[in-house]
């Protein structure tokens, strides 16, 4: 779901036409089709790149950010986690942390686990679907759900999966997938973080709908939310990371529960609705009951333009130092 909201902002502006400049040129589509190629089919060194790729992109959030103890017991819940870059730099930080991962098995097309050995005794993976965990309201008759595999309680959680265009058994629509998918995670993040945890939720665009509307979210639901755009992989890309700390003690944590069953119905009827029983992809009002969009135009705009603007310049920075190396022949 791409809908955008009206921002009043010339940061967004300047940003949009770079954003087309760059997307645009055929060299640029080439460059994404070979990307996405290797992606689908990724080789030992490129998977041990993506590993070392994230370990990079925690450290900086973390340092700008402080969301990783150096010397003190600490639970992680690591969404998506493979090739286990995030879970191997808190556990190399950390020798009192301890971690739980949850990524798609290699033989139906996710990545492999390349976390250290020596951080191995102190993580527990599970290969599963995360869209294949009881995520409904109530107990759903379905043979390929299953129960969660951990308890609740972990003072991270990092929420940063993405459909796999080479995982096995998905829609044909990697769209609907990839609804599912989010609010899978998102479910998973709000049950499982402890109370005055900090959840870290990867995003795109914030003047999206969608993603406005899970700022918004955590930003009620916690007392205190940063945003962040680590310029290390994720500088001319629109994605970026909110940060949101003390989680259930912010100023709208008494919704916590209602939002919840709010997801948890969502979720029902992106796996289960539509003629075939195969589930259906986000409407734009689907997240009305967190907060509707006239809202995020009016009275939530300006806190909105405020997380928002140095990912915007960020972004635009990185584009335009893109362009300039790409005319001098790099």
């Amino acid at each position: 779901m791409n809908q955008v909201l009206p921002l009043k902002s010339n940061t967004l502006r300047q940003l949009n036409l770079l954003r087309y400049q760059h997307d645009n040129p055929p060299s640029q589509h080439a460059y994404l089709q070979h990307q996405r190629k290797q992606a689908d089919a990724p080789d030992l060194g490129l998977q041990k790149a993506w590993f070392n790729s994230m370990r990079n992109v925690l450290e900086e959030i973390d340092q700008m950010l402080q969301c990783v103890p150096a010397s003190m017991p600490f639970r992680f819940l690591d969404l998506g986690c493979c090739p286990g870059g995030f879970s191997s730099y808190i556990l190399s930080k950390n020798p009192y942390a301890s971690g739980v991962g949850i990524s798609l098995a290699v033989e139906s097309g996710g990545h492999a686990c390349l976390l250290e050995e020596e951080n191995l005794s102190r993580f527990e993976l599970h290969w599963a679907d995360l869209t294949r965990y009881q995520l409904g309201p109530a107990f759903i008759d379905d043979p390929q759900l299953q129960n969660f595999p951990f308890a609740p309680g972990f003072d991270l959680v990092l929420i940063d999966g993405h459909p796999l265009r080479s995982a096995q058994g998905l829609p044909n629509d990697l769209y609907l997938h990839g609804d599912r998918l989010l609010i899978s995670q998102v479910i998973v993040g709000l049950v499982s973080a402890a109370l005055g945890g900090t959840i870290i939720l990867k995003q795109s665009k914030p003047e999206r709908l969608i993603t406005s509307q899970l700022i918004f979210l955590l930003d009620g639901l916690c007392a205190d939310i940063r945003t962040w755009k680590p310029v290390c992989m994720h500088g001319t890309r629109s994605t970026f990371y909110i940060c949101g700390k003390a989680f259930r003690l912010g100023s709208q944590a008494l919704r916590w529960g209602q939002i919840l069953s709010g997801l948890m119905h969502l979720w029902v009827q992106l796996s289960y609705a539509g003629p075939d029983g195969k589930g259906r992809k986000l409407l734009p009002t689907d997240l009305d009951f967190i907060v509707n969009n006239e809202t995020l135009k009016t009275v939530y705009a300006p806190r909105l333009r405020q997380l928002s603007e140095h990912i915007w310049t960020t972004q635009s920075q990185c584009l335009k130092g893109w362009k300039k190396a790409q005319a001098a022949g790099f």
